[in-house]
């Protein structure tokens, strides 16, 4: 199983100055549930860190632009997406993240959707 997290992002200088702007002085306003999940201001979560080194499945990264380039699909971000046998099924919507408060529940939805899935 692979695992896809597109962020609701975009990766360039202006969009990271502009993401972490948000993340510092107005958090209510950041619009990538999942990137404020997963990281704070200076990098990654210890925990969402150590996750992905132990989860059992493939994993990869995307921002909006290089993931629609690549996979020719569009979907409402940020989003988690299974990939099996070519084809991106849905893991986790955007609002399924948005009930998450704390990266542990994410971690913990992830890992009942692997467990579920197999």
């Amino acid at each position: 199983m692979e695992l896809l997290f597109v962020y609701n992002a975009q990766k360039d200088l202006l969009n990271g100055a502009v993401d972490y702007a948000h993340k510092v002085f107005a958090p209510s306003t950041y619009k990538c549930d999942l990137c404020a999940l997963t990281h704070h201001n200076l990098g990654q979560r210890k925990s969402w860190k150590a996750f992905r080194k132990e989860v059992k499945a493939d994993i990869s990264f995307h921002y909006i632009k290089q993931f629609e380039k690549q996979f020719n699909e569009s979907h409402d971000y940020p989003v988690i997406l299974e990939r099996r046998n070519g084809q991106n099924r849905v893991a986790l919507t955007k609002e399924d993240l948005s009930q998450f408060q704390f990266v542990e529940e994410l971690i913990a939805g992830v890992q009942e959707y692997i467990k579920t899935s197999d």
